[in-house]
């Protein structure tokens, strides 16, 4: 099986293009990257340098078509720019074919607060592109900017961030709005926000038939959730947390959920494998310092 990764490449962080290459090379699938960006080291450090790539996105569409390759599933990631999301689009179009899987993660913000990249041209892009997807993985602030634009004031920004782990000055200084902001951090904390929780899943799919697993969502204590809604069902994945956030979880998640399915799991148990592992992979960190990630390296021969 062949997959087609776009996404940025970070020296530092344990993330992004990392991240899927060592996932799903050893879920026995071969990986072909599309850096959209390469970087010194993710955008929750302090200082960093990213060179653009993005003409890599067009090159690699034209390459490809050119040999006549084709993939059994796509994975698209952080989009630099509102321009970057639109050659993805196009790329994802040319390779999307019947039976292959799509798996888009709408990076866009955490915690209530919108990356830098973000507007409100960024959010219609990533919209179109979201709509192509088998499944996407929104952290439950992107669920909010997808389920609608009423939901999505923009505020004033700090360093785009790639994942929804990142440190604190990857965020944006405001809200992107009073409510996705409570909504955001108040998480699973009781029924009646669970089923709010929901309903803005499933508004933020584009057809009944899309598949949204909202990732990291909060609960009581160190209570963790993932929510998968597939079809008419839908179901809480609980899972425990040790009090902290961690850069590339977030793409290891869709890496590991991507593999899964490509493997012959069934959602829920593909999103329960993914979580699984995540949760021994941060069991086996080390470092307090969130910027350089989890461990996973430790724990990849489980998989």
């Amino acid at each position: 099986m062949r997959v087609a990764a776009v996404n940025d490449l970070s020296g530092f962080g344990k993330c992004s293009l990392l991240a899927d290459i060592s996932v799903l090379s050893s879920m026995g699938i071969e990986v072909c990257p599309v850096p959209t960006a390469v970087l010194t080291a993710q955008t929750g450090f302090s200082s960093y340098y990213m060179h653009d790539t993005g003409d890599m996105v067009q090159h690699s569409k034209e390459e490809w078509s050119k040999m006549g390759v084709t993939f059994d599933g796509v994975l698209t990631g952080y989009m630099p720019s509102e321009e970057m999301a639109g050659s993805v689009l196009d790329f994802v179009n040319t390779f999307n074919r019947e039976g292959a899987v799509l798996l888009v993660d709408p990076v866009m913000g955490d915690g209530g607060k919108c990356y830098s990249n973000y507007s409100d041209a960024m959010l219609a892009k990533i919209k179109d592109l979201a709509a192509t997807a088998d499944i996407i993985t929104p952290n439950l602030t992107e669920a909010c900017l997808l389920a609608g634009a009423e939901l999505a004031a923009t505020g004033s920004k700090a360093p785009a961030g790639e994942s929804a782990e990142g440190a604190s000055d990857t965020f944006a200084s405001d809200v992107a709005s009073d409510e996705i902001a409570e909504i955001a951090l108040k998480g699973a904390a009781s029924e009646a926000d669970r089923d709010r929780i929901v309903e803005i899943a499933r508004r933020a799919r584009a057809h009944a038939e899309q598949t949204v697993v909202v990732t990291g969502i909060p609960g009581e204590g160190d209570e963790l959730y993932n929510l998968v809604v597939y079809g008419d069902k839908y179901e809480y994945i609980c899972g425990k947390t040790n009090g902290r956030s961690y850069s590339g979880t977030g793409d290891l998640f869709a890496a590991l959920l991507l593999g899964n399915i490509l493997n012959g799991l069934e959602i829920v148990d593909a999103v329960k494998a993914a979580s699984s592992f995540i949760c021994e992979a941060i069991a086996a960190t080390t470092s307090d310092d969130r910027n350089y990630g989890v461990d996973f390296e430790k724990v990849l021969r489980r998989i």
